[in-house]
């Protein structure tokens, strides 16, 4: 291969701005630029393309095959947001000159509304009263970290299996998410003592047995953990008298949305979520009480924490 098309290749570029990124701890975004790396190069069939010579109708082109394969609206749009980032941090750097008119100009489909993953507080019920068959660690301990995360409002995957004893601070989870560093304040309840309890192991650096105790977790050793603990999940929605999906991500929905329904304000929803979206509010008001918090926690997780509690 030529210097120049080294220079000003799209697939070589992609690479080095992912290896880049997975330096600088980014490994999510990362991830996504390899994924629209190697859509690229399906679509080029394993061809480098010079990134002078993307333009709308090559553009646009792509978007087609996309489309083609089957891959709904918001997924293209996901595929042709990492090109443009990609394209224009090549802009930036000044590898190929800045156009007037960007090329993916007016080209990314419109958002659809996706289908609400929540749950509803009856199927919720039901989860909180399940009773698996058999000695399956497995399916027990995903089924415990999915309630304990609608417990603890809706605490992702991520940050769930990174609790400490040192998270546990009186009556309260004290952490920081992972992904904003917001600091988080959940009360605990009896129900969250006892899942707690039930995984307590003498020495455990963790309150649940996920990652090693003896060593860091890499990104894709984390990643390969993830798609387990949803393949599982999936397993166990699936078994239910009437199926749903069940992700890492249903019951974080599950709590908001029912949050929401609940006429909880949304700075409360959000604070409780860890978001960084509600800046606005949080200019006007100080932090929250936290008492108010963990009664916002008892309106949508009540029910669920009797039948724990009686079960």
């Amino acid at each position: 291969m030529s210097k120049t098309k080294k220079q000003h290749g799209l697939l070589a570029y992609a690479t080095r701005l992912i290896e880049a990124r997975r330096q600088e701890g980014r490994h999510n975004t990362a991830d996504l630029y390899r994924t629209t790396r190697n859509r690229v190069r399906r679509f080029m069939n394993n061809k480098e393309l010079d990134l002078r010579r993307i333009t709308p109708d090559w553009v646009a082109r792509f978007a087609a095959s996309l489309r083609a394969e089957g891959l709904r609206p918001n997924s293209v749009r996901t595929y042709l947001s990492n090109l443009r980032a990609i394209y224009h941090q090549a802009c930036r750097e000044g590898l190929i000159p800045r156009q007037s008119l960007s090329p993916f100009e007016g080209q990314l489909p419109r958002k659809e509304r996706g289908e609400s993953r929540a749950l509803d507080e009856k199927t919720l019920g039901k989860i909180a009263a399940l009773r698996l068959e058999g000695p399956d660690r497995e399916h027990e301990l995903a089924l415990d970290l999915a309630r304990f995360s609608l417990l603890a409002c809706g605490m992702p995957f991520v940050d769930l299996v990174r609790l400490t004893r040192d998270n546990i601070q009186g009556d309260e989870l004290v952490y920081r998410r992972k992904k904003t560093g917001a600091l988080i304040r959940v009360g605990i309840t009896p129900a969250m003592r006892g899942l707690i309890g039930k995984y307590a192991v003498k020495g455990s650096r963790y309150l649940f047995p996920v990652l090693p105790t003896d060593r860091a977790v890499g990104h894709e050793e984390y990643k390969a953990l993830l798609r387990s603990y949803n393949r599982t999940l999936t397993e166990i929605g699936a078994s239910l008298s009437t199926p749903v999906r069940l992700t890492s991500y249903t019951m974080r929905h599950s709590w908001a949305t029912n949050a929401y329904r609940k006429h909880i304000p949304l700075s409360i929803i959000s604070q409780a979520l860890g978001h960084t979206s509600e800046q606005t509010t949080r200019h006007y008001l100080a932090a929250l009480d936290q008492s108010e918090l963990n009664r916002a926690n008892e309106q949508v997780t009540g029910e669920f924490e009797r039948l724990l509690a009686t079960g």
